[in-house]
């Protein structure tokens, strides 16, 4: 096992690193569908001990990025705090949710805790200047990674994709298909990204030059999937003949995909940017036509790597900035990338081909909507039943509710007006839930429940949950052995209006109260939240400077927690969390987390859409409507005995921490 430290957020990202090239300019001619990454120069051999602690006085490295719901961001942050952690550092993952002011409290607390190098993909390029200079006036070196800032000199390194290149590149191949005739639609990106105009300009630079294509609408989506489905139904119906649609990244394109699809217009040709594997996904369904690929594996590991020689000799031995070559993704080459990365395949790819079965509803999209994706926890959940759903043979649209019911309302009468077959959710409240799940089944869309349940009977399909009480019960029992039944204790709950942050509590007092020798000495929620978590416990521990344990209602807040008594010198201290996700996994293999309580996340998936399957085909699921499944308890025994929320089938020993 590495001895790579953990205080992660994200998980499930294999990477090969790509080489970098030389700053290319746009192609004149329309370019063919490439098949292998950029060459260049290799980067530098990472060195194999542990860094050694950094000048700053710390051996953290923050890794800062925008909302993760965008597979984009959460596979950048993975790799460069992936690649931090092999190098020796503690990664501390962190979401500005593109908000500067966000964004410079997380610096302010980085630099709190006298970080070693902050590794960004900013919040905007103006914005985001005072923060990073903030940093550089504590001594604390600032990598930014995708985003450029509009100023130089600030960051030690500005690492970022050629982004006017790969949108030459996608709109000479957008013309092709378009046959250089007919309407077309922008979405374009957040106004306040520099990335978001280069691209718009590499576009225009491009399709302006062609006088029988003609723009009939440029609207923004904020890089938003939600956002772009909504803006995409209202475009249609003022303009029903568009025949193409070029978004500024993959979600976007995805959001637009959807909206025409539950429209009856899946001929309109939809191309995005990033390259993310949802998107090749999609080429691979016959439904994207392409995606620029950015070299996120390469950007990720060159920024972690210049940060670990910057904190070792004061310097990275490179310009600031820093722009590598994109790739065109088509169904020519689609399946020879993955994760931002080529896999090494030379294979010729399966031609697209869409199958699916029709749903009585008319429509045979699957909407699955979850609490924000930053955790991984729901992620996962999203992921793999999305995935399910997708292997037989449904279109999925994936959302995010934020854990707020009133957007969750929002999305379910979207889903509703694009005549969804099934809805699959992780909801945003167990009363607040309850009209929505409603309000589809009026309109003869059945809910399928997984992790959390709603307060009424008969009103969902199904509601597929853990056994959350017993879950708790054997993560008690353990923790309070792993205390000696005695010491001060302090409990992290979760968000308020979540049932199960209130049954996991009970199972942990149930169990605790009884000890006379333990003592909680604080119980406060951090909102299921690794930040917030970070921060609630900072405070506790100025004011509770001898407890023994920590006990967290989920994993986020326990990895949170973790950080902040690392932060202050006090790793001795027991932390437990609850879910049992992998960056839980891995720092309990790396003698971090002392256990979880596992969620069996890949089953309550997988039914669920397999459920929805049975329910659409024959009008039942076969099952009763409420579901229990029970827990696993994972220590330093069994810890490497699972992934992904399910068990690998392994049964040899663990190495010990």
């Amino acid at each position: 096992m590495s001895t790579k430290k953990s205080l992660t957020m994200l998980s499930l990202i294999l990477v090969l690193a790509m080489l970098i090239s030389a700053c290319g300019s746009p192609a004149a001619t329309p370019a063919p569908a490439a098949t292998q990454a950029p060459a260049a120069t290799e980067a530098p051999a990472a060195t194999e001990a542990p860094a050694p602690p950094a000048a700053s006085g710390s051996n953290i490295i923050c890794v800062i990025v925008p909302p993760v719901e965008n597979p984009f961001f959460g596979a950048m942050q993975q790799i460069a705090a992936d690649k931090a952690e092999e190098l020796g550092y503690t990664t501390l993952r962190l979401n500005h949710g593109d908000d500067a002011n966000k964004q410079m409290e997380l610096f302010e607390s980085c630099i709190a805790q006298k970080a070693a190098a902050i590794i960004l993909d900013n919040a905007g390029a103006d914005a985001s200047v005072a923060a990073v200079q903030k940093a550089k006036d504590a001594g604390i070196p600032t990598f930014l990674v995708d985003r450029e800032i509009t100023a130089e000199g600030v960051a030690a390194a500005q690492i970022v994709s050629n982004n006017y290149q790969g949108a030459t590149i996608l709109a000479e191949y957008f013309a092709q298909q378009m046959g250089e005739e007919g309407d077309y639609v922008e979405l374009t990106g957040r106004d306040t990204d520099t990335n978001a105009h280069v691209r718009s300009q590499g576009y225009h630079d491009v399709l302006d030059q062609l006088p029988n294509m003609k723009m009939v609408a440029q609207q923004t989506a904020n890089w938003s999937q939600t956002e772009a489905l909504t803006v995409m139904e209202s475009i249609l119906q003022a303009n029903p003949n568009i025949k193409g649609v070029i978004a500024g990244n993959d979600t976007m394109a995805l959001g637009a995909q959807a909206a025409l699809i539950a429209a009856g217009r899946p001929d309109v040709i939809v191309m995005g940017f990033d390259g993310s594997d949802d998107a090749i996904q999609s080429i691979g369904q016959g439904e994207l036509k392409a995606t620029s690929l950015q070299p996120v594996a390469e950007m990720a590991i060159q920024a972690a790597m210049q940060a670990d020689q910057f904190i070792k000799t004061g310097s990275t031995g490179k310009p600031e900035k820093q722009s590598i070559d994109m790739v065109l993704l088509t169904a020519d080459n689609y399946c020879q990338y993955k994760t931002f990365a080529p896999t090494g395949s030379t294979e010729a790819c399966p031609q697209p081909v869409s199958a699916a079965p029709a749903a009585a509803s008319g429509s045979n999209m699957i909407c699955v909507i979850v609490p924000p994706v930053e955790n991984p926890f729901f992620g996962a959940m999203q992921e793999i039943a999305a995935n399910k759903a997708e292997e037989l043979g449904y279109t999925t649209l994936r959302l995010n509710h934020g854990d707020d019911a009133n957007k969750q309302m929002e999305l379910f009468e979207s889903c509703i007006a694009q005549k969804a077959a099934a809805i699959i959710l992780d909801n945003a409240g167990a009363d607040a839930s309850v009209a929505a799940v409603q309000k589809a089944k009026d309109a003869g869309i059945p809910t399928f429940l997984v992790d959390r349940e709603i307060t009424a009977e008969g009103v969902a399909a199904a509601q597929i949950v853990s056994n959350n009480y017993q879950g708790a019960t054997i993560l008690a029992e353990y923790f309070a052995q792993q205390m000696g039944e005695e010491g001060d204790y302090v409990e992290l709950t979760g968000r308020d209006t979540d049932t199960n942050a209130h049954v996991r509590s009970q199972g942990y007092h149930d169990v605790l109260d009884q000890l006379p020798n333990m003592k909680m000495v604080a119980q406060q929620t951090a909102n299921w939240s690794q930040t917030e978590a970070l921060t609630v416990m900072e405070s506790i521990l100025q004011a509770n400077p001898n407890i023994k344990g920590v006990i967290a209602g989920n994993d986020t807040m326990a990895l949170g927690a973790q950080a902040a008594l690392i932060a202050a010198g006090r790793p001795d201290v027991i932390v437990m969390g609850f879910d049992g996700s992998d960056d839980a996994i891995q720092s309990i293999g790396q003698g971090e987390l002392k256990a979880t309580s596992l969620q069996p996340v890949a089953e309550m998936a997988i039914q669920a859409a397999m459920q929805a399957d049975q329910f659409i085909k024959t009008g039942s699921t076969g099952k009763p409507e409420k579901q229990s499944i029970d827990m696993v308890l994972l220590t330093a025994d069994n810890y490497c005995q699972y992934k992904t929320f399910a068990p690998t089938g392994s049964t040899e020993a663990c190495p010990q921490p």
